[in-house]
């Protein structure tokens, strides 16, 4: 009789998508061999969410951790209504020598034409991350990246304080399944990714964080 009295709680947020995650969110993955030991079924965190900022587009990347403090980088893609995820790591410059020596990675900065590489050594807690072979898919091109999630909002001029600006170089292996991705930043400073590309499917729950 005294419910009345009661404050009104308010809706609990849904989650239905993986692009709608936010900082504080929590995924899970399938159980599945196609991932390492420390992602197959695993439950990551949001951490941060960037904007990489292109001509005529831009892309955001979920910044995902494990609860041994692992950190891997989400990205959604999206084509003709289809979507998929995909997963990336940075590499150290020891493991671009012990994956591809650094003379056949070298090739990569030829400008003159487009690449191709093949994998020297593929190290077991690489194995799952790693083709036998890429093919760079298009020139370099620059973008600028953001420390900051944009969805939902105008995106700001390319230059701007807290903006970094980098050249992008893109390989994937023929089935579409791996990507090497290179970040040159100002300085010369240069990131090295790899990227397993999955169905989106394979993100089984999706968790509100506490607001």
């Amino acid at each position: 009789m005294f419910n009345f009295f009661k404050k009104n709680k308010a809706p609990t947020r849904q989650l239905s998508e993986p692009t709608d995650l936010v900082v504080g969110d929590m995924l899970t993955l399938i159980d599945s061999f196609a991932y390492p030991q420390w992602l197959k079924g695993e439950t990551l965190r949001v951490v941060a969410v960037n904007t990489y900022q292109y001509q005529h587009s831009a892309e955001y990347e979920m910044v995902l951790e494990s609860n041994s403090g692992q950190v891997v980088f989400l990205q959604i893609g999206q084509e003709d209504g289809e979507q998929w995820a995909n997963f990336s790591i940075k590499i150290q410059r020891e493991d671009v020598d012990d994956i591809f020596t650094l003379d056949e990675f070298s090739l990569i900065f030829d400008e003159e034409s487009l690449t191709q590489i093949t994998v020297a050594n593929i190290p077991e807690r690489f194995s799952q991350f790693l083709a036998t072979s890429y093919t760079q898919t298009q020139a370099s091109f620059i973008c600028y990246f953001h420390e900051k999630d944009y969805r939902g909002q105008s995106l700001p001029q390319y230059e701007q304080p807290g903006t970094e600006a980098c050249e992008m170089i893109c390989l994937a292996s023929n089935d579409g399944n791996h990507s090497l991705n290179i970040e040159i930043w100002d300085g010369g400073e240069t990131d090295v990714s790899l990227t397993l590309t999955r169905p989106l499917s394979d993100i089984v729950e999706l968790f509100p964080g506490s607001d």
